[in-house]
């Protein structure tokens, strides 16, 4: 570029007359154009940029790849090429969420969560439960519905504590909201019969809600020695609800008295209990509780179980 020495344009270094003032520039030598200190920012920050992205691809290639992470895997008990961990537990996790939420996700997707019912981690095996839980209730005329129930009962048969026990309820909340459990009422009545009989808590507080949303009385006797003596707010809490559901009044009895009581963590569950109780009084409650009769959070617990007791009216019909 020439710098004209009269009025200082910057004319092309081939120029020789000023295209602003006509000055003769033919003796005026070309000089380079400065590189604008934005663009010289820009640059750097371009190079920056790229050197970062290929620090963390090295770095995440090291964590995949990394002797520690394959030993962890293989001392997990589970094979380093299953699906499962082709992600973190995260990402299952949330994929699972999603997955259950679906009404038409495509059967090949849906069938990837069977697997993961014995996955090492609880919490993907207890999502995948859910997921199928779900599907049950969605799909209970059709063959696939048919497999995810069949699968619950399966899976509260047997295995970890956690994942037994939400197999069994999400089993039970099925049949209570419709599934067709005639065909498997001896093994529905199976798998109540051994989770009632486990020593665990969690396990036989499933075992009676199983029983009873599937409208089996086998246990009632067991219900109502966990009601009248079992020191444990929460396994009374399951078998009033079970005995509740059954129409059985000591049951609904008992769930009254809790909603009235100044315990408010329990009277949500004792409302939601409520939804599926087959005594006349609980819309009554229900109603009551649903306009501000005790506390926000109990309120919109009724609604939602006003909600229920309304599909699950429908169903009956």
């Amino acid at each position: 570029m020439k710098t004209c020495p009269s009025c200082g344009y910057g004319n092309p270094d081939a120029g020789l007359k000023c295209g602003i003032c006509a000055q003769d520039i033919a003796g005026v030598p070309a000089k380079a154009a400065a590189i604008p200190e934005n663009n010289l920012n820009s640059s750097n920050l371009m190079v920056l940029a790229g050197l970062l992205l290929l620090l963390c691809g090295a770095l995440f290639y090291f964590m995949q790849n990394s002797p520690w992470k394959q030993e962890t895997l293989t001392e997990s008990g589970e094979d380093a090429v299953t699906d499962e961990n082709s992600f973190s537990y995260e990402g299952v996790l949330y994929s699972l969420d999603k997955m259950k939420e679906l009404r038409f996700l495509p059967e090949a997707d849906r069938r990837r969560a069977l697997p993961l019912f014995s996955s090492s981690d609880d919490r993907v095996a207890i999502a995948a439960v859910k997921a199928a839980g779900a599907w049950a209730r969605a799909e209970k005329e059709e063959a696939l519905g048919r497999l995810w129930f069949e699968t619950l009962l399966e899976t509260a048969s047997s295995g970890r504590p956690a994942v037994r026990r939400q197999a069994a309820l999400e089993a039970g909340f099925a049949a209570a909201l419709g599934f067709p459990v005639s065909p498997y009422v001896e093994r529905v009545r199976r798998a109540a019969a051994g989770l009632v009989a486990q020593k665990e808590e969690g396990l036989r507080e499933a075992g009676f809600l199983l029983s009873a949303m599937a409208g089996l009385e086998d246990f009632t006797g067991e219900m109502r020695e966990t009601l009248s003596s079992d020191p444990s707010s929460s396994a009374r809490l399951y078998a009033a609800c079970a005995l509740s559901r059954l129409g059985l009044g000591e049951g609904h009895r008992y769930l009254s008295r809790v909603v009235s009581g100044a315990d408010s963590a329990i009277r949500n569950e004792a409302l939601t209990c409520l939804s599926y109780s087959a005594s006349p009084e609980a819309e009554r409650l229900l109603l009551s509780a649903s306009k501000d009769a005790f506390d926000g959070a109990a309120a919109e617990a009724a609604k939602r179980g006003l909600l229920l007791r309304k599909q699950l009216a429908i169903i009956k019909k």
